[in-house]
């Protein structure tokens, strides 16, 4: 029986090219499911042939738990669309020795520049000016200069690298924490110093049972009240507490993602935008790519992103 590949997403037209679909093909006989349903409801995946399930999160609300992944037989791997895996058991996928792949460095650039654009946005009281109908207010809209600032980067991965060298090219002075990696081309302090001084704070770490609630509530209340917050992930810090900030005048602003919410339904100087930081024609080429090779790896059982070992 030929290796199956089962490709869950909503999205997989404009993703996949014709050309990518051949190479899929061409290592194992591929079943494309588009139209979203509950994962139970989905035969395929607990059948006995020997399988690659590919998920794009979008086919799944972000979720693959535990009673799921027990019902999967001989699963070859599943190959995520994502760089984030926090949204599949990967602990219950590696007692069933599944592994778990995942995506990395495709979002790098999109990620960084969205990020560092909610930034300038929010020092230049964006959020402010269009609550108030695109005025033009000389004294309520003053912004901030960039430059001399002192950015703090917290989680100097490749997105958090990059962000640190566009804020080193507008002459910022970067200072970083970070778990474990390190970079002389930036000064390394301790997470409650670099929450004290800083100016502009980049939170990028990956979003874990490791960084959960890494962040007090006593670091985000040490910021300086002229400080500005942006964030590209979730439940690391009191999001609640930082809103709170704003709206009392103890902090300049705040910038985040979310899939539900709108800027004006916060009070103050908060970027509250869609979640589109790695959206962009260049990353959902490479995003595509990346998920094909990943497949055609894990179909010669190679797993070199492997994110359960």
């Amino acid at each position: 029986m030929p290796l199956k590949i089962i490709i869950l997403s909503p999205n997989a037209d404009f993703l996949f090219t014709t050309e990518l679909k051949e190479k899929i093909k061409s290592v194992g006989d591929v079943t494309i499911i588009k139209k979203i349903k509950p994962l139970l409801e989905i035969s395929q995946l607990y059948t006995k042939d020997k399988k690659i399930i590919a998920i794009d999160p979008d086919f799944c609300e972000w979720s693959v738990p535990k009673v799921i992944i027990e019902k999967m037989k001989n699963v070859q791997a599943i190959c995520l669309q994502t760089t984030s895996f926090s949204w599949i058991d990967t602990g219950q996928a590696k007692k069933q020795n599944i592994p778990v792949v995942n995506l990395r460095g495709f979002s790098t650039e999109a990620v960084a520049e969205w990020a560092f654009m909610m930034a300038i946005n929010v020092a230049r009281k964006l959020p402010l000016i269009i609550k108030d109908g695109w005025t033009q207010d000389f004294s309520k809209h003053q912004g901030i200069e960039l430059k001399n600032k002192t950015v703090g980067i917290i989680g100097l991965g490749t997105i958090g690298t990059r962000i640190a060298e566009i804020c080193s090219g507008l002459d910022m002075n970067v200072v970083y924490w970070s778990r474990k990696s390190r970079d002389t081309r930036f000064s390394f302090i301790e997470l409650p110093q670099l929450m004290q001084n800083a100016d502009f704070m980049f939170l990028t770490l990956a979003q874990n049972e490791e960084t959960k609630n890494l962040i007090t509530d006593k670091m985000l209340k040490s910021m300086k009240h002229s400080a500005i917050f942006v964030s590209i992930v979730h439940k690391i810090y009191n999001h609640e507490l930082i809103l709170q900030l704003v709206k009392e005048g103890k902090l300049y602003g705040y910038a985040f993602e979310t899939g539900k919410e709108k800027m004006t339904d916060f009070t103050g100087n908060v970027w509250a935008g869609p979640e589109l930081a790695w959206c962009t024609e260049d990353s959902m080429r490479k995003n595509a790519q990346q998920w094909t090779e990943a497949i055609i790896t894990a179909a010669k059982n190679k797993y070199p992103t492997q994110v359960n070992k």
